[in-house]
């Protein structure tokens, strides 16, 4: 897409260029070429906002400022999945959508959903969570408890995250979600907890694990 811009680009100072050295009067041409332009922009999913290149039918949770663009977290006002959205801006000013992670659903009974997209530095790596449980205050990411096996009861709290303050990120809830950006996926990056306002462990998904679980031990 970036080489369709240098393209068009390219084209229509050559137009204007021939037009001035002919002596024609190019103000009713350079009109008619920057609608053609725009017009082929659109078609091929560039927007003028970041909020506009998402999916249709769809609203913006949380927005994060990336070296590509913005990193998105969104829900669908139709059936209230949720997703993410890598965004990439060019020339300052026109976006698209460049990927992402569709139609997550929060599923009855679950104390947090969460979605991830991404793999590595250049890309970065999202992850948005969804929570169905009202005490659910915070959620922390990342992990220092080497070889945890699920059926392995663990001590943690908010504590443990003070304890450990390289190895973990930490949103407070915010009208049921809360949206991150990382350097890439890893083990690390993919071990999400859930903890409650006094900052007592209610919830868990490790790595390599399937849904997040209740943490009743």
């Amino acid at each position: 897409m970036y080489n369709l811009l240098i393209f068009l680009a390219i084209a229509l100072i050559g137009i204007i260029l021939y037009l001035t050295i002919t002596k024609r009067k190019p103000w009713k041409f350079i009109a008619i070429i920057m609608v053609i332009i725009i017009g082929a922009l659109l078609l091929i999913g560039f927007r003028f906002t970041a909020s506009s290149a998402l999916p249709n039918g769809t609203k913006p949770i949380e927005s994060i400022e990336t070296i590509y663009g913005q990193a998105i977290l969104y829900e669908d006002v139709n059936n209230h999945t949720f997703g993410l959205a890598k965004i990439h801006r060019s020339m300052g000013f026109l976006y698209h959508y460049a990927g992402g992670a569709p139609d997550y659903i929060l599923e009855v009974n679950e104390p947090f959903q969460a979605a991830g997209f991404g793999s590595d530095e250049q890309d970065g790596f999202m992850v948005g969570i969804k929570t169905g449980n009202p005490n659910i205050k915070y959620i922390v990411v990342g992990n220092h408890l080497e070889n945890l096996t699920p059926s392995e009861p663990y001590n943690f709290n908010m504590e443990t995250v003070e304890n450990y303050p390289n190895s973990y990120h930490v949103k407070e809830i915010v009208d049921n979600h809360a949206f991150f950006v990382l350097d890439e996926y890893s083990e690390k990056t993919w071990t999400i907890r859930a903890l409650d306002k006094d900052g007592n462990l209610i919830a868990d998904k490790l790595f390599g694990t399937g849904e997040a679980r209740y943490t009743e031990w």
